[in-house]
């Protein structure tokens, strides 16, 4: 990892949110006024980084390593999947106020750019062209994370939405 240049330290970890399909939409400006929120975090491969069934606190970007993501303990828990750098997690905590739904383990250690709900919070409800542009970004992530969560639950039956 390269130490930010002199004068340039706002800019860590911009260049990551700009590749981010999450936010795409996003003019330059706007992607830096999230990286200013934002704080850098490393975690020892082993360390639980979110636990299920806790209060989501923020949304995390991968910058280096890998995380597995497991619900439930011991015979029933399944494996999720595994991210790993560009990847992202976290968000469905930061649009309604349910409990985390897995629990996401460090694999290796993992560099991490983390977007504390409290902050990201604040600024989007000052600029509300800004949260409409991030919030439906989320959508997106949301809708193509249930898409290939419900092929690795059911790949022969594709989605089947059941009734009352």
């Amino acid at each position: 990892m390269f130490a930010a240049l002199e004068g340039f330290e706002e800019f860590d970890g911009i260049e990551l949110f700009q590749k981010l399909p999450i936010f795409r939409d996003l003019n330059h400006g706007e992607t830096l006024r999230l990286a200013a929120i934002c704080r850098s975090e490393k975690r020892p491969a082993g360390d639980v980084v979110v636990p299920e069934n806790a209060l989501g606190e923020a949304l995390y970007v991968i910058r280096s390593g890998r995380v597995s993501a497991d619900k439930g303990e011991g015979a029933s828990r399944v494996h999720l999947g595994e991210m790993t750098a560009g990847d992202l997690f976290g968000e469905m905590t930061l649009v309604d106020d349910v409990l985390t739904q897995a629990t996401v383990t460090a694999l290796e250690d993992v560099e991490l750019l983390v977007l504390p709900r409290g902050d990201l919070d604040a600024l989007l409800a000052t600029d509300p062209m800004l949260a409409l542009k991030v919030f439906r970004s989320f959508c997106r992530s949301l809708s193509s994370k249930i898409r290939e969560l419900q092929k690795t639950l059911a790949p022969e039956q594709g989605f089947r939405i059941e009734r009352a």
